[in-house]
């Protein structure tokens, strides 16, 4: 027969642990509360005892046996007290004294008898050997009445710390729930894993588990698509790039540059496919000696279509000398991505790149960028608001929000929603699969300065 492992939650855990520990201490108070009230009275009773033997040895020493006869009936501690004066008789054992008191020598003395707690003192005095024996069994019942007082006392507080261990481990285990059914509600369990009676730490484990295993089937899917949409793409794009080159063969010189463009345009996507499927897998890009001031000018030149590229001012300040090792189209990429940016948000104004210490340096003298905001520009689908066509900002600061027209996004504002706000993601995703840096310096009113950083040569 397969014994079936009880599980115990994480709250019934903390819940007992509290409880145990709580009851622990009442105990060992209690207990040592106990030990010390029974101490105390053993010692208060032999302390009596004794006491009253030397009350009544000095009675005899000041008026002799037979003057002292009256205080020897009528004990202070009253018909719980015996006393025996024994003379001294070599030889003759007395006959009045009770067997077990004729072994114990002079002193005080704890003897337990039947039901009685005897505390016994013994001395010598002029006229005999005296015996006092006190029964403290009222004293023991008071201290038992007090141990069972104590004992009611750490059931009840056994019981409160239940419930106080009840509320206290649900607030301690209440964010490991939440958590738990907010992972639930992003990835369902099963009806099997629901009907599995599991404590918080599984359920949570396995909603993580769920949780990675949705995220990896994710990764998948759109490596997937990328290398599916990369193969469907090219077949057509070949054709079209076959087409064009015989059209380009036969088209008059006003014609040539046109078609030109176009050529370019498939070269381009079928490199954005190529590029697009290393991001994905996280593919090392190829690296070639790219002529950077030529790299900086096709940028441009694609972006000649792009709204609001008309409004900006562009130099090219990279010397004619200048190389660089990357992926040309990675690169391009990340420049293109750079410049539209200072286009659509820094238009009408100035943009200039430029190649130096720090890298590649994309600069403009626009309406500048909040120190607040400057975090959130590389972030997908984060967007600001223009400052040159907010409705009459207080200050620059406060005009440079987040809002539906397309800011930081480096897209241009008629695209669809969910198209905005990724050309500074891409670029910096680019710029990191490189192993390069990219990053921002900004003012409101002054300007930006995009730095790609990388290694010269």
């Amino acid at each position: 027969m397969r014994l079936i492992p009880v599980r115990i939650t994480l709250q019934q855990r903390v819940v007992w642990a509290l409880t145990l520990l709580v009851v622990l201490f009442v105990a060992l108070q209690g207990g040592l509360a106990y030990l010390s009230m029974a101490e105390q009275e053993d010692d208060l009773v032999d302390d009596l005892v004794q006491t009253e033997a030397l009350r009544l040895k000095a009675l005899i020493e000041e008026r002799g046996a037979e003057a002292a006869r009256q205080q020897l009936q009528s004990p202070a501690l009253g018909q719980n007290l015996n006393v025996w004066l024994v003379p001294a008789s070599p030889g003759v054992p007395p006959t009045e004294l009770p067997p077990y008191l004729l072994q114990l020598g002079d002193g005080p003395h704890r003897l337990k008898q039947a039901s009685a707690e005897l505390h016994v003192y013994i001395l010598a005095t002029p006229a005999g050997r005296l015996y006092l024996q006190y029964d403290a069994a009222v004293h023991e019942e008071k201290v038992n009445e007090f141990g069972i007082f104590l004992l009611g006392l750490t059931l009840l507080c056994s019981a409160l710390a239940i419930l106080a261990a009840r509320q206290l481990a649900a607030i301690v285990v209440a964010p490991m729930e939440r958590l738990t059914r907010q992972l639930t509600a992003w990835a369902p369990a099963t009806r099997m894993e629901d009907g599995e009676e599991r404590d918080e730490e599984a359920r949570l484990r396995a909603a993580f588990q769920r949780v990675q295993a949705r995220f990896e089937e994710g990764l998948a899917q759109e490596r997937e698509f990328m290398a599916n949409a990369r193969h469907e793409i090219r077949t057509p794009l070949t054709a079209l790039r076959t087409d064009l080159e015989m059209l380009a063969l036969q088209a008059d010189a006003a014609a040539g540059p046109r078609l030109q463009r176009a050529l370019d345009g498939v070269d381009e996507i079928a490199a954005a496919l190529d590029l697009a499927q290393s991001l994905a897998q996280k593919r090392a890009l190829t690296t070639e000696r790219i002529d950077l001031a030529d790299c900086v000018d096709h940028a441009w030149s694609s972006l000649a279509g792009t709204p609001h590229i008309l409004r900006l001012r562009f130099d090219n300040r990279v010397a004619r000398t200048v190389s660089v090792s990357a992926d040309r189209h990675a690169l391009l990429t990340i420049l293109r991505n750079l410049i539209r940016n200072a286009a659509e948000h820094a238009a009408a104004s100035h943009c200039s790149v430029s190649y130096g210490a720090r890298g590649i340096e994309v600069m403009d003298d626009g309406i500048g960028i909040p120190a607040t905001e400057q975090p959130l520009l590389f972030e997908r689908h984060y967007r600001g608001q223009r400052l040159d066509v907010a409705a009459k900002p207080t200050d620059a600061s406060a005009a440079f929000m987040p809002a539906p027209a397309a800011l930081a996004a480096g897209e241009d504002e008629s695209k669809p929603e969910r198209e905005r706000g990724i050309g500074l993601a891409i670029a910096r995703q680019l710029a990191e699969l490189h192993g390069w840096q990219l990053s921002v310096e900004s003012t409101v009113g002054g300007g930006s300065c995009f730095i790609l950083q990388m290694e010269h040569g």
